[in-house]
């Protein structure tokens, strides 16, 4: 791929595989044409700190405050690099993910609007693109990281039904859609069901999912899922 055909896709395409040599030189690149791109430079402030060039990542994040002071995202990395180890960074294991990945497929993926969202100085540890772990306590499933630790939850309705389908046999895989201040939201496939649920598709067929109160719930996709409930 020449310089003069990379666009800011390609940069997140890259991101997405975590393949963060190959951001670092897109976002490279992508700066000859505009050294003050306030989004190439988060990009690659954050390439940098993937890949363990933690003090590359501090200039280019300070570059960013020096051309909007409060810009969240630099201003969050940066305090997330005043702590963070080196060491500590390049041993969390890193999954190479596919932007196919989040293909929907009905009735095997679903995008979910998280509840419950843990702190923003928990939340500004992970990023979009990151396998999550779906940890079933008590009524609830749970989204923890590669570390355990709580990121938030999925929607009770949601939570119940899923369960029932782990109870069964059936397994997921869960990567983080989106991240922001206050809220997360996760794409979970089916990877495979329990021979309880083999004809039984894990969702409806709605692509996004919401908590009761959001106005992106749709009815019909409820009453599939009702449906299915009683059926067992």
């Amino acid at each position: 791929m020449s310089d003069s055909s990379i666009s800011d896709r390609d940069a997140i395409a890259a991101a997405l595989r975590q393949d963060w040599k190959e951001a670092i030189r897109i976002n490279v690149a992508l700066l000859k044409a505009d050294k003050q791109n306030i989004n190439v430079l988060n990009r690659l402030g954050f390439a940098y700190m993937q890949s363990g060039h933690l003090t590359a990542a501090k200039k280019t994040f300070l570059k960013v405050t020096k051309l909007d002071t409060y810009n969240q995202i630099a201003v969050k990395n940066l305090k997330k690099l005043s702590n963070v180890r080196q060491k500590d960074l390049l041993k969390t294991p890193k999954q190479q993910v596919s932007p196919m990945f989040f293909l929907e497929e009905p009735g095997k993926t679903k995008i979910v609007e998280c509840v419950n969202a843990a702190p923003v100085a928990v939340l500004s540890t992970v990023s979009p693109g990151e396998e999550v772990i779906l940890h079933a306590r008590n009524h609830v499933v749970e989204i923890r990281n590669a570390q355990n630790a709580y990121l938030a939850a999925l929607p009770d309705d949601l939570s119940f039904r899923l369960i029932k389908f782990f109870s069964g046999g059936n397994t997921y895989q869960a990567l983080i859609k989106s991240v922001k201040k206050n809220s997360i939201s996760v794409f979970i496939r089916e990877m495979s069901r329990g021979k309880r649920f083999v004809t039984q598709p894990s969702f409806a067929s709605t692509g996004i999912y919401m908590p009761f109160g959001g106005t992106e719930h749709a009815v019909t996709g409820q009453d599939q899922e009702e449906t299915a409930d009683a059926e067992e």
